[in-house]
């Protein structure tokens, strides 16, 4: 098994050695994204959630009259994926136990606004901190993921703001949804991938007059922000994310040659993380379901999370599930007893409401396809 992934590591690294990496990709800072004969509008414009009551209505009714489920099987856990025997407790809980009013008012206590950006209104919450004599402000992009939203984000802004209290600044936090998510619009043409929503918050920052700034990028987030790293080093300050990947031939070489001896390339006490190769592919085949059909049929899927929130719930619980804790797999309850409700439920809202489920998985098809790969811009 060692070495097959030996050989596999090197047939990766020679077929991609007749792509020329040195040529500037084919990416743009200014295209248009919206529909055509559509007016930008440039203006910041405050923005609230609003939830409309017969909106809500019909979410509590589809919760309450779904389908019996077929009984997942004995003793299985989450290794088939989401255990019916525990799931009716999360869509229970939404449609009597969630109180709509009282959310919408939590994920309105931050101001958030949006603006249109190569033809997009952009939702972002925006928080500028008064900057009191001595200290500089420091402005923060930061960026979700999937099945993520920038709810994922308000239990940390307190904390963040708090740790600045004894240094010599002040941190200004610029947290948007990312186009297809949440309040963001989405884009009903082909190519919107990581790469070109760099340049869409490129230019989100600079519009907020900000030409040098930190960034902070989880999940889809990382490979935003690592690709802005790329593009724009000169407004690039520092950069943070929760997710680091190299996805370059070489990368994926030194990986495979590195099984022979994975203390040459990393310390002792992690080797754990990645080797050996057969546990960590095992893993990767194994949870990586989702992201081949986000990849290849977002539009098919895109209608069952559409039509019914029971089916949203399913398909971003279980990615919450197996992208967390590895021994969730085991548990019947998929690990998500160690989340509030609310925590979930309010993430849950950001792609139900808008109705945002289906545009949000396209970002996998536009990112992870030969065009991006032959750009080169990943090496």
């Amino acid at each position: 098994m060692m070495h097959s992934w030996l050989v596999l590591g090197l047939v990766v690294a020679a077929a991609a050695a007749g792509y020329d990496y040195r040529s500037q990709p084919d990416l743009y800072y200014d295209t248009w994204w919206g529909p055509e004969g559509k007016e930008e509008d440039t203006t910041i414009r405050p923005f609230r959630i609003e939830w409309d009551k017969k909106d809500i209505d019909d979410l509590v009714y589809r919760l309450k009259n779904r389908r019996e489920f077929v009984p997942s099987l004995d003793d299985s856990a989450y290794r088939y994926g989401v255990n019916t025997h525990t799931f009716g407790f999360w869509l229970d809980y939404w449609a009597n136990d969630y109180n709509f009013t009282a959310r919408e008012q939590y994920l309105n206590q931050y101001p958030q606004f949006k603006t249109d950006i190569q033809g997009l209104g952009i939702h972002f919450i925006w928080i500028k901190p008064e900057v009191p004599e001595g200290k500089i402000n420091i402005p923060v992009l930061m960026l979700h993921g999937f099945p993520g939203s920038v709810r994922e984000f308000y239990d940390a802004i307190k904390e963040i703001q708090k740790a600045t209290e004894n240094k010599n600044f002040v941190l200004e936090l610029i947290i948007p949804s990312l186009p297809g998510f949440g309040y963001s619009d989405y884009s009903n043409k082909e190519g919107l991938g990581a790469a070109e929503m760099a340049f869409i918050y490129k230019n989100l920052m600079n519009r907020l007059g900000h030409e040098k700034y930190f960034m902070q990028g989880g999940d889809w987030g990382s490979l935003i922000t690592a690709n802005m790293a790329t593009f724009f080093p000169d407004e690039i300050i520092g950069y943070h994310n929760n997710m680091g990947v190299a996805l370059t031939d070489a990368a994926f070489s030194m990986m495979s040659i590195a099984s022979l001896n994975p203390s040459s390339i990393m310390s002792c006490d992690v080797v754990n993380r990645l080797y050996p190769l057969k546990n960590t592919f095992e893993q990767l085949t194994r949870d990586s379901g989702y992201f081949h059909v986000h990849a290849t049929k977002p539009d098919t899927l895109g209608i069952s999370v559409s039509d019914s929130p029971t089916a949203l719930m399913a398909w971003l619980f279980q990615q919450v599930s197996i992208c967390t804790r590895k021994a969730n797999y085991d548990d019947p309850e998929g690990g998500l007893h160690r989340y509030r409700p609310e925590q979930l439920l309010d993430n849950l809202m950001f792609y139900w409401m808008p109705n945002k489920g289906p545009t949000s998985f396209r970002i996998y098809s536009n990112t992870f396809n030969l065009r991006n790969y032959h750009l080169g811009y990943l090496k």
